[in-house]
């Protein structure tokens, strides 16, 4: 069975138009499913349900074999999505639709977290237009690292990576404790300062021509 992926997507500059096409989008979503797929956002003119349905179609335009939505609201300050996918965030599909957006809004902002349920991996990408302006990710090997480096209780003695061995269990203990917090925070101010970095330096990020 595939490893799940959460993955969270948050607009930070969004005109009304974009989010008026994004609720519209939105509302492509099937009820009557067991699952609220990512891709029946997609379903239009000669692109059906069906079709989307499809493996070939869903690794094409979606990048997992799989996606869907938890929540999502076109109506907020600032819209938002997320969802689990199938062994890597749904990369791909966030990028069309961003192409669509763009029609309405060439200077749309949008960030997207996700993190693997081991975690295996954790990681971060910022969107300017439909284009990824900035990313990070972390695999194991650097998560045990970063906790380690931000968690009070914990030293490099800590953890053995020859042997993937914890010092003790009270060291285990406490990284199981304090890792979410830490990576999510971590991968979420990266995110953020990106963000910051495209609304502070307007010059650097030229607006596309709506055709």
């Amino acid at each position: 069975m595939a490893n799940h992926v959460h993955f969270s997507v948050n607009f930070h500059r969004i005109n009304d138009e974009a989010k008026a096409k994004l609720k519209e989008l939105f509302g492509r979503v099937r009820k009557d499913t067991d699952y609220k797929w990512l891709s029946d956002i997609f379903v239009e003119g000669d692109t059906t349900y069906e079709m989307t349905e499809k493996y070939a179609w869903t690794t094409e335009h979606i990048g997992p074999k799989w996606s869907y939505f938890e929540d999502y609201d076109a109506d907020d300050v600032q819209p938002y999505f997320n969802g689990e996918s199938a062994w890597s965030p749904p990369t791909d599909g966030v990028i069309k639709l961003l192409g669509i957006l763009k029609e309405y809004d060439p200077k749309i902002v949008a960030s997207m977290t996700y993190e693997d349920e081991g975690p295996n991996f954790v990681g971060g990408d910022v969107f300017f237009s439909d284009t990824v302006f900035e990313s990070i990710e972390y695999d194991d090997e650097d998560i045990i690292n970063l906790v380690i480096s931000e968690a009070e209780g914990l030293t490099e003695e800590s953890y053995d990576h020859d042997t993937g061995e914890w010092e003790d269990d009270a060291a285990e203990q406490v990284y199981h404790d304090e890792m979410w917090e830490i990576i999510n925070n971590f991968v979420w101010d990266f995110c953020m300062e990106e963000v910051n970095y495209i609304f502070e330096n307007p010059s650097d990020f030229v607006e596309e021509t709506i055709h």
